[in-house]
This record gives structure tokens, C-alpha cells and sequence, in this order.
């Protein structure tokens, strides 16, 4: 069995600090790996959009395809 190793404030994936005033703090959430537990910081959260090709934070996944907020606000006008 593996030991999980505790990061700290460190990002699981980055390994960048999300402690208060790295300025990754805000929307930063518990993440645990096969090797580490911690936290994930927003940027490694964020995901492009199918349509436009902007990264984001906030983003809707229907039918396999991601799409940003303003995307999905658009695709249900049509």
C-alpha cells in the first residue's frame, strides 16, 4: 500500500502554493493524488472551451463537450 504524503498548501498538480496570499488561495479545493494530498489551485481546475477555446474556471460538460459560461448561456438561445 501507498503512503499518501501530505503537501501542505501546495497544488497537486503544479505543486504551486495556494496558501492565503499566494493569490491562489480564492476557489482553490482539497485534492488527493495515488501519492499526495493537498490542494488544487484554480488554474489547474480550469478547462477550455470546445467553442470558443478560452480557458475557464466556470464551465458546463453536455454530452462529452465543455463549454465556458458564456458558451453554454448561448447554446440554450439556440
Amino acid at each position: 500500500m501507498k503512503k499518501i504524503k501530505d503537501i501542505g498548501n501546495l497544488c497537486t498538480h503544479c505543486h504551486k502554493d495556494t496558501s492565503f496570499g499566494s493569490g491562489r488561495f480564492v476557489n482553490r479545493i482539497p485534492s488527493t493524488t495515488d501519492t499526495e494530498e493537498g490542494y488544487m489551485c484554480p488554474s489547474c481546475q480550469s478547462i477550455e472551451c470546445d467553442m470558443c477555446d478560452d480557458i475557464s474556471l466556470e464551465f458546463e460538460i453536455v454530452n462529452g463537450e465543455v463549454f465556458c459560461g458564456d458558451c453554454f448561456k448561448e447554446s440554450e438561445v439556440e
